[in-house]
């Protein structure tokens, strides 16, 4: 009887486990401000990545996010980093619409944490003046292309034949 219990226990503890990792992967953003694009960077120093910064009022955005995850998927040594620009009165708007995407297991998703968008642009790109979607490409050395608008497969195929 006590291995039965002992059994049901673990069962139950890993189902509460899940459940509770599916409640912080439900609301995965974190705060971005003018120094998270460095934190970001140096957090995945050495390694490809793509930033894609994106808007729910942004016609093309989801359809590229939706391209980039799928991108991602086949080319796994490519990180995949989310900024959201519409600001944290979005948040759950936000979280309801990545859900809806597809994207590949293991992500970063970001937003806007501060009142002053334009600033927080800036500090991003100075070349930069809120177009969306706006994303930009890390090599393994870090270099990085900005492109806004959608990507070209083609020569997003050629950049990540390189890793």
């Amino acid at each position: 009887m006590k291995l039965m219990f002992k059994h049901y226990l673990m069962k139950l503890s890993l189902v509460i486990g899940l459940l509770l990792s599916q409640q912080v992967l439900a609301e995965p953003l974190k705060p971005f401000m003018a120094s998270s694009r460095m934190e970001i960077e140096k957090a995945h120093q050495g390694q490809p990545m793509i930033m894609a910064f994106w808007s729910l009022d942004c016609t093309y955005c989801l359809d590229e996010l939706s391209n980039l995850g799928e991108f991602v998927k086949k080319h796994p040594k490519v990180k995949l980093v989310l900024v959201n620009a519409d600001g944290l009165i979005t948040r759950q708007e936000v979280v309801k619409a990545l859900k809806q995407i597809k994207l590949p297991a293991t992500y970063e998703s970001w937003q806007f944490s501060e009142p002053d968008e334009e600033r927080l642009r800036y500090s991003i790109d100075k070349a930069w003046y809120g177009e969306l979607p706006r994303t930009y490409y890390y090599d393994n050395f870090h270099q990085v292309k900005a492109v806004s608008g959608s990507s070209d497969l083609i020569w997003l195929k050629s950049w990540a034949s390189k890793f």
